[in-house]
């Protein structure tokens, strides 16, 4: 009786289950076409007047005409160090004496302010280009004509 009753829900089961449902063929899709997209022009980034190595042991008076007054001169063990701030970067320069006690640059820092601007990277040549004086000084304070 066993076997019967195993044998009808088996029975019962298969015949809930319907008829197969039909297999669709189908096209493989479309292969997609991505047309070449002329590059919008791109301008070279202008040559900047000068360049860190340019400026590498230059005494102190000769940057100033370059650059202008520091926001901020300090004293560190053996060194002076001058401040930069603009909207775009922050520039250290450092100052150590030479064997006439003579302060040349011999060391310079720079990085980008803040994380939030568009592009938060400035290179170093570009930060100290964005520092220089609109029109270089002579050692007297005066404008050189250009």
């Amino acid at each position: 009786m066993r076997v019967f009753a195993v044998c009808l829900s088996v029975g019962f089961l298969a015949a809930c289950q319907g008829a197969p449902a039909p297999v669709v063929e189908t096209a493989p899709p479309a292969p997609v076409v991505i047309e070449a997209q002329t590059p919008l022009p791109v301008e070279p980034a202008p040559e900047p007047r000068f360049v860190i190595n340019n400026i590498m042991n230059l005494a102190r008076g000769t940057l100033r005409d370059i650059l202008g007054d520091a926001s901020l001169v300090r004293k560190e063990k053996d060194a002076e160090v001058w401040l930069y701030r603009n909207d775009h970067c922050v520039m250290h320069l450092y100052f150590y004496p030479n064997d006439n006690d003579d302060y040349r640059l011999e060391y310079v820092n720079t990085r980008g302010v803040g994380l939030s601007l568009d592009n938060p990277t400035v290179s170093p040549n570009a930060c100290l280009d964005s520092h220089l004086l609109a029109t270089p000084q002579t050692p007297g304070g005066k404008a050189v004509p250009e």
